[in-house]
């Protein structure tokens, strides 16, 4: 839902209603389990696109 809200975290927070902590919890919790960086706009577009992918 990050991506997809182009990484508006505010925005993600409120549509997933979830508290702007918990949602940066999270992506805290992504970034260790990939190993990518979503300040890094390619990992971003990487880790999106994947995800993507994985829906087909």
């Amino acid at each position: 839902m990050f991506l997809d809200c182009a990484g508006q975290a505010g925005r993600t927070a409120s549509t997933l209603n979830i508290h702007r902590q918990t949602l940066y919890y999270r992506l805290s919790r992504v970034e260790q389990l990939t190993g990518l960086d979503l300040h890094d706009g390619e990992d971003r577009l990487l880790l999106h696109m994947s995800l993507k992918a994985a829906r087909l």
